[in-house]
């Protein structure tokens, strides 16, 4: 059976009644106009008039029979045969549909998904059309379907006002929730305290940027919170490393769970202690980590589509609560020709994490590179337009963390094993600077002594 068979859907009477509805009363436009556009309308005739009554409402003309029928006949933008198919008696026929429609908005949302339904058919041919065509590649091809389905899916949204009364009972529940059950934090702690009392944790569709230069242990203090959230919260985290492979990756994880030196993990040199069997100890981390909610995707290129792609049937499946990017500049754009302007391929990139991070309502922790202007510096602590290739990074994240130990460049410095981690923008909150513990055997961070948590490193 060919395409020809089929009938695009629809429904005709759906149409007539709810426009016939509005000639009755036109109040009614009060509640769909927001939802419904012309477009939605399958037949042309009823697109028109669809039109005509909005463009008389919004000017604040009166919708009826007659208001409806002039504004037609003296529509410049319309056809003769357009105007001449819509007469009177094709309004009065509307009018007579009006008794099937005893609920306008839900002939509305009727309208609206036989409108939907003829789009997606519309996308699926286009994409049949290109992949048969063979000029565009099938890179090409999977990113225009992504972007078609996403605009569908930006269509179909119901975008409307909410009275603040409804947004004041959430947010009693919320702070009644926080005060009865003692609750901390809002967000996601990171289990690192002073942080958290700064930022009240990771907050879902926040992006947040750590950056720092090389050695500073930005990939170290991720994975950290990685562990901390996934085995003492037991929320799902998707890791994708465009550095560091899965092995590597591991390799760090265990060394922070069992408290086993990185050094000795990597060459298997295992010892027996005073304080147990570091083998049996190994075990054990493994164990623990391999119970945890962690999904590690190590492809060495990644660009943005596939991350949404990945990341959605990650949060479909397994609901994960928190995605962590390591590292935002070695991901590339959307299989765009950027004719080598990196800035802009980064200010799609961010500006596509921002938008993830919104659709999936959860936490995007993106680490990125710091340009080589600290390190001309006296003072070598990062500043917010240190961020490299882009300073739209800084226009879209919610939250930007440095992370500077003086030692990597004083060996002589008094805070050796202190990291101090600064947040330089805060867009719920305030900035300042946290101190942590820069555990080096274990390429790991703590909390400092006199943090609220049982686990401290004393200096």
């Amino acid at each position: 059976m060919s395409n020809l068979d089929y009938t695009p859907p629809h429904d005709i009477e759906a149409e007539k009644a709810l426009l016939g509805s509005i000639l009755l009363n036109s109040k009614i436009l009060e509640d769909v106009a927001d939802k419904l556009k012309d477009v939605y309308f399958y037949d042309q005739r009823n697109r028109i008039v669809y039109a005509t009554m909005l463009d008389l409402w919004m000017n604040s003309k009166p919708v009826d029979l007659l208001f409806v029928m002039d504004a037609i006949k003296n529509n410049l933008n319309l056809k003769k045969s357009e105007i001449e198919n819509i007469d009177k008696e094709f309004l009065i026929e509307l009018i007579s549909y009006s008794s099937l429609s005893s609920n306008p908005e839900h002939t509305a949302k009727i309208i609206k998904e036989k409108y939907m339904l003829r789009l997606l058919i519309q996308v699926g041919d286009n994409l049949k059309m290109m992949a048969f065509d063979g000029k565009a590649s099938a890179e090409d091809i999977l990113d225009n379907a992504q972007k078609q389905l996403y605009e569908v899916s930006l269509d179909n949204l119901d975008k409307n006002f909410v009275r603040i009364n409804e947004v004041l009972d959430r947010t009693f529940e919320r702070i009644n929730e926080l005060y009865t059950n003692q609750v901390q934090f809002r967000g996601i702690p990171t289990g690192f305290v002073d942080l958290d009392m700064m930022l009240g944790g990771l907050h879902n569709s926040d992006l947040i940027i750590l950056a720092a230069r090389p050695s500073m242990g930005k990939t170290s203090l991720s994975l950290e919170i990685v562990k901390r959230i996934a085995l003492q919260q037991q929320i799902g985290v998707a890791i994708f490393s465009l550095e560091m492979s899965k092995d590597q990756l591991c390799d760090k994880l265990i060394s922070s769970v069992s408290g086993i030196e990185l050094r000795k993990i990597r060459s298997g040199h295992l010892e027996d202690s005073e304080t147990g069997s570091e083998f049996i100890k190994l075990g054990e981390a493994i164990g623990k980590l391999g119970e945890a909610p962690i999904w590690i995707d190590d492809s060495g290129s990644l660009n943005i589509m596939e991350l949404r792609t990945k990341s959605r049937r990650l949060k479909s499946r397994h609901n994960i609560g928190l995605i962590v990017i390591d590292y935002l500049q070695l991901m590339s754009g959307r299989g765009h020709n950027y004719q080598g302007n990196r800035v802009q391929e980064v200010s799609d990139i961010s500006r596509g994490l921002k938008m993830l991070a919104k659709e999936l309502n959860i936490p995007i922790l993106a680490l990125s590179q710091l340009s080589r202007g600290v390190e001309g510096r006296e003072d070598k602590r990062p500043l917010l337009s240190d961020l490299r290739e882009s300073g739209s990074i800084e226009q879209d994240a919610d939250v930007v963390l440095f992370i500077h130990r003086e030692e990597v460049y004083n060996r002589d410095t008094k805070k050796k094993g202190i990291a101090e981690i600064l947040i330089s923008k805060h867009r719920n909150g305030e900035t300042g600077t946290v101190e942590l513990a820069w555990v080096g055997k274990l390429a790991t961070f703590e909390n400092l002594q006199g943090a609220r948590v049982s686990k401290v490193v004393n200096k």
